[in-house]
Formats: C-alpha cells, sequence, structure tokens
C-alpha cells in the first residue's frame, strides 16, 4: 500500500502547475509594466483602513500566494483547473483593465525603523517592483479567491480556505491594498467564476 506521502506526490499534475507559472510570470510582467505607464489619481483609504495596523510579518504569509496558487492547479482536477485557468484569465484583463482607467494610489507605511533587517530588506525590494498604485481590484484576492474554489472538492476543503483567507488578510496588514481594494478582489472572482462557469455549461448544451 502505497504512503500518504507518495500519493500526495503522485496526486500532482505538474503539467498543470508549470501552466499556471507561466501565466503568474505573465501577468505579472503586464502588471508591472502597467504600473509605469498610469499616474495614480485614486485614493481608495477608508477611516477603517487606518484602523488596521501595519504588520510587516504578513509578508511571510503574503508571498505564500505564489506557491498556493501554484499548488491549487497542481492538484485540482482537470476540470476545475480549466475553471481557474478561464476565471483568472478573465479576472487579469478586467483588473488591467480597472488600473488603465482608474489607477489608484496607496500610502505605503515607512520601513526604515523596522528592527527586522530581513523584512525591512524584502519589503523594499518588493515596493521597488509593486509600485504604490494598481491596487483596485485587488488580484492577490481574486486569483486566491479562484485558487481556493479549484480546490473546493479536494481533501480538507477548510485547510486551503483558512490559507487563502490568511493571504487575503495579509494584503491588509502589509498594507498593500485597502478594504475597497480586497472587497472588489472578492467581487472580480466571483463575477469571473460565474461568467465562465455559465459559458462552459452553455458550451456542453447540445445543438
Amino acid at each position: 500500500m502505497a504512503s500518504p506521502l507518495r500519493r500526495l506526490i503522485f496526486a500532482a499534475r505538474p503539467g498543470q502547475a508549470l501552466a499556471a507559472a507561466l501565466a503568474l510570470l505573465l501577468g505579472l510582467a503586464l502588471f508591472i509594466g502597467l504600473q509605469r505607464l498610469v499616474t495614480p489619481r485614486y485614493s481608495w483609504v477608508t477611516p477603517l483602513d487606518q484602523w488596521i495596523p501595519f504588520v510587516a510579518e504578513s509578508w511571510f504569509l503574503y508571498v505564500l500566494f505564489f506557491p498556493f496558487v501554484l499548488l491549487a492547479a497542481a492538484y485540482a482536477s482537470p476540470q476545475r483547473f480549466r475553471a481557474l485557468r478561464n476565471a483568472t484569465g478573465l479576472a487579469f484583463v478586467v483588473a488591467l483593465l480597472c488600473f488603465w482607467l482608474f489607477p489608484e494610489w496607496l500610502p505605503r507605511p515607512q520601513i526604515d525603523a523596522l528592527d527586522n533587517a530581513f523584512l525591512q530588506q524584502r519589503l523594499s525590494r518588493m515596493w521597488q517592483l509593486d509600485l504604490a498604485c494598481n491596487g483596485c481590484p485587488s488580484l492577490h484576492v481574486a486569483v486566491t479567491c479562484l485558487a481556493c474554489r479549484a480546490l473546493r472538492d479536494r481533501p480538507y476543503p477548510w485547510l486551503s480556505a483558512a490559507i487563502g483567507l490568511l493571504i487575503c488578510l495579509s494584503t491588509l496588514t502589509l498594507k498593500q491594498h485597502t478594504l475597497i481594494d480586497v472587497a472588489g478582489g472578492a467581487l472580480l472572482a466571483l463575477v469571473c467564476a460565474l461568467a465562465t462557469q455559465r459559458r462552459g455549461n452553455h458550451r456542453r448544451v447540445p445543438a
């Protein structure tokens, strides 16, 4: 009888993970490129955002996004991977259009006084690439929600949901996004999931 670890390894679909990795790299390139073309004009900071503390340690949860999405792609069934691919692609297109039409300015905290040199360096380098703009809707949140949806029929769905929730919360405590950004990202995930699901259902209807 195969061990649980062996079954876990063989259950992965590396081709799906590779496709997701390439798509993430392409998405990041487009996102970073667009940042250099727009001038931030809007701010969606609310009074509630000002009550949320800056927690530098949230960086560890924030960057968990990347392996989480790749693992979701690797362990999703082929049908759910296609749904993830289609919904994420649509979310990227809609979000980039929002970034272009409504470029947002995001206030960032000062990190010079951080005691943790490692986190100070990581945040400094991250913010050199990820400028303080293009936050609404949050693609970090949208793709995380869609990744959780892809794992809904796998073992321990509550675990993937908990990890996804922590990743989404980290966007607030790291001051990467505002509450409106996060709500917009969740709504974007829902709309794109429903839109692509309807299209798939329509295709299965016999002529």
